[in-house]
């Protein structure tokens, strides 16, 4: 995949979260792989049980990227981010990665829905040391049955 075709997906991906009000999305090449309005970790460990190797080579656009959500996106194999909020702790770990992060607002730590705590996934991987190790920790907190 050459450069342009990553930034076109950067553009496709940010104007999906920014204007249209979805919560995830990953883009290959010009195409929408996936889509969810939901929000929060669920709907990307969903995508990532469902498609698998698809999401290889995508851009993820996340309406917020905590470490959990980051850790994700190495799991699945993606080249690049958007999101319009990232925490401190996931831009770290997606530069260790070598993946490319676009984020509008850097903060840092996601807070919970309630805004009250830290978020319960920033909380529960943080002690984690690889995307394997959070992907299959969320799997099983979020009990989604894995395919294969």
């Amino acid at each position: 995949m050459n450069k342009h075709s990553t930034d076109y997906d950067v553009d496709i991906a940010q104007k999906m979260i920014c204007e249209n009000g979805l919560g995830l999305v990953a883009i290959r090449e010009g195409k929408v792989i996936m889509q969810s309005e939901d929000r929060g970790v669920r709907p990307f460990v969903q995508a990532i049980t469902d498609l698998g190797e698809k999401l290889h080579g995508a851009v993820i656009g996340d309406r917020v990227v905590g470490r959990a959500s980051a850790m994700l996106c190495i799991y699945s194999g993606a080249v690049s981010v958007y999101t319009p909020l990232v925490s401190d702790a996931a831009a770290v770990q997606l530069q260790l990665a070598g993946i490319k992060l676009i984020a509008d607002k850097q903060t840092p730590y996601i807070l919970n829905r309630q805004g009250t705590d830290m978020c319960p996934f920033e909380k529960m991987t943080e002690e984690l040391k690889s995307p394997n190790e959070v992907f299959h920790a969320l799997v099983d907190f979020l009990e989604i049955g894995v395919k294969g």
